[in-house]
């Protein structure tokens, strides 16, 4: 009876392991980032981008396009995790301030969307693009404090991230790609899969 009963059981682990990729365009840890999430994120940078002079932009398309948006929505959960091991809590008047130091530094708030969109940053996203740099800045400003040189700081966040990353685990949908340990994002595979629709 075992004999039998074997290979029913490998084929419905099987099936069960593909289905609960069905939706799913990565998961990291206990969290998972949704095919329709990720859709939508491809979508809006499309749509914000219509109305933009893009001719002088070197803008990243299709699959490519979507990789990085994964290899983004990835990231920032990692980096949100970091936050959380270290303790580190970033308030909406912090990103208010540092919003107002971003417009400084682009020529005013009427230029966020060229930048934006030459980012392929859509603009909901704007607040977690901010709350991550404050975490990282975070992190670095107590790196420093304790005695780490500049020089070695990049390389310390890194391995921060990476090892959080690790312990983790990050699991991609095989039509988007592999995980990246190493540079922290979503690479092709040989031969390219099927990505999202970016219409």
């Amino acid at each position: 009876m075992k004999k039998f009963l074997a290979p029913i059981i490998a084929i419905l682990a099987l099936a069960l392991s593909s289905c609960s990729q069905v939706d799913s365009a990565a998961t990291i840890g206990d969290e998972k980032i949704t095919i329709a999430a990720l859709q939508d994120q491809v979508d809006l940078i499309l749509a914000e981008r219509e109305g933009i002079d893009t001719t002088q932009m070197s803008l990243e398309s299709g699959e490519a396009l979507t990789r990085s948006q994964l290899s983004y929505m990835i990231s920032n959960l990692i980096i949100n995790e970091v936050a959380k091991e270290e303790k580190i809590e970033i308030d909406q008047a912090e990103i208010d301030a540092y919003k107002i130091e971003i417009y400084a530094n682009i020529g005013g708030e009427e230029n966020l969307p060229n930048v934006l969109v030459s980012a392929s940053i859509p603009s909901t996203s704007l607040d977690n693009v901010l709350r991550r740099d404050l975490i990282l800045r975070k992190i670095t400003d107590g790196a420093i404090a304790s005695g780490v040189s500049e020089a070695e700081v990049n390389d310390l966040i890194q391995k921060i991230v990476t090892d959080k990353a690790k312990a983790l685990s990050v699991e991609v949908n095989p039509r988007y790609g592999t995980w990246d340990a190493t540079s922290l994002t979503v690479v092709a595979k040989e031969p390219a899969g099927d990505a999202v629709n970016d219409k």
